[in-house]
């Protein structure tokens, strides 16, 4: 295992108070089926804890670099994650590579990490995208090799859950010009960000590995992954913990209360399916002002402290539900 060689320097922020941490190491995932895949991985000397981190649409695994000193340094944790194909430093990034590749990208190397740290518990945490990627893998007959996984604001916004002429847009553009490109002026200019901390938008604004301009292809690619999350009737086995904001307006609350409907009409949820909703949480949990609670939380549950604001899957419908417009 490589050890870290770098220090960097951390602004001191609200949601962000280390002086100087230990720098991430890149790194390499080679596959059986496709290219190696870029990486990073926040090293802990003696580590307690494994965990893998899955990024969301357009961004890349830079994305845990919050979460990773955080559970390095106050649970003694070895962080890994990686730029999905088709994002990152990949090649060919903004091509969508179809979502059963993201799926057997992500068993395979959930599989080479836990054989790297045999023995030590293993959790896996999906942002967005990346959350409907790891509830699909773990859900689906192939399955996840995970301890447990965290869905940080999973990206469930099926065609089901589009008013009928959003489906149809999608369509006729996807048959006609899938490869023209949209870039996200014009939701910003409605208000519609990730986050509330304006420090964390420039850096998105100025990272040049974040894809700002999206294919057609693509929000018709992940589109069709977010449909197979929502579809999905039984949990994945492992214990599992999803985390959403009711001020996602990436994510909005509708399609969460839609997957939360299905998910408790089609029979009982697991009792190891837990929920925390913040009221005041933005699609980006870990990357936002007030993101202390949510890493402690995330902490305390890995740690298998319990949460006093756990929620059950129907409580959880009843909070996000009663956000419809």
């Amino acid at each position: 295992m490589p050890s870290p060689a770098q220090i960097a320097s951390v602004p001191a922020r609200d949601h962000l108070l280390t002086i100087s941490a230990p720098a991430p190491l890149p790194i390499q995932f080679d596959l059986t089926d496709g290219p190696s895949l870029a990486g990073r991985v926040w090293h802990h000397d003696q580590p307690r804890h494994i965990v893998l981190g899955v990024h969301g649409f357009n961004d890349h695994s830079t994305a845990f670099e919050p979460l990773a000193q955080h559970l390095r340094n106050e649970l003694g944790a070895t962080v890994y994650a990686y730029d999905q194909r088709g994002f990152g430093a990949n090649p060919s990034p903004g091509i969508w590579p179809g979502a059963d590749p993201l799926l057997e990208d992500l068993r395979q190397i959930a599989m080479q990490v836990r054989q790297r740290h045999a023995g030590l518990p293993f959790t896996v945490v999906g942002e967005s995208m990346g959350g409907a990627v790891v509830w699909v893998a773990a859900s689906e007959p192939k399955g996840l090799q995970a301890d447990q996984l965290v869905l940080k604001a999973p990206a469930v916004w099926g065609a089901n859950s589009m008013p009928w002429y959003q489906r149809l847009s999608l369509k006729f553009m996807n048959a006609v010009a899938p490869d023209m490109s949209l870039t996200g002026r014009g939701v910003q200019s409605l208000g519609i960000t990730p986050t509330n901390d304006p420090e964390v938008s420039r850096e998105l604004s100025r990272d040049p590995l974040f894809i700002k301009a999206t294919r057609i292809s693509s929000l018709a690619g992940v589109t069709a992954l977010m449909g197979r999350a929502q579809a999905l009737s039984i949990p994945p086995p492992q214990r599992s913990l999803v985390l959403y904001g009711l001020r996602d307006r990436i994510i909005p609350p509708p399609p969460v209360c839609d997957w939360l409907t299905h998910l408790n009409a089609t029979g009982e949820p697991s009792t190891e399916l837990d929920f925390v909703i913040y009221p005041d949480g933005w699609h980006l949990l870990t990357r936002q002002l007030q993101t202390r609670e949510v890493l402690r939380d995330m902490q305390h549950w890995i740690e298998k402290v319990p949460l006093p604001q756990r929620k059950s899957a129907t409580q959880a419908q009843d909070a996000v539900c009663t956000k419809r417009p």
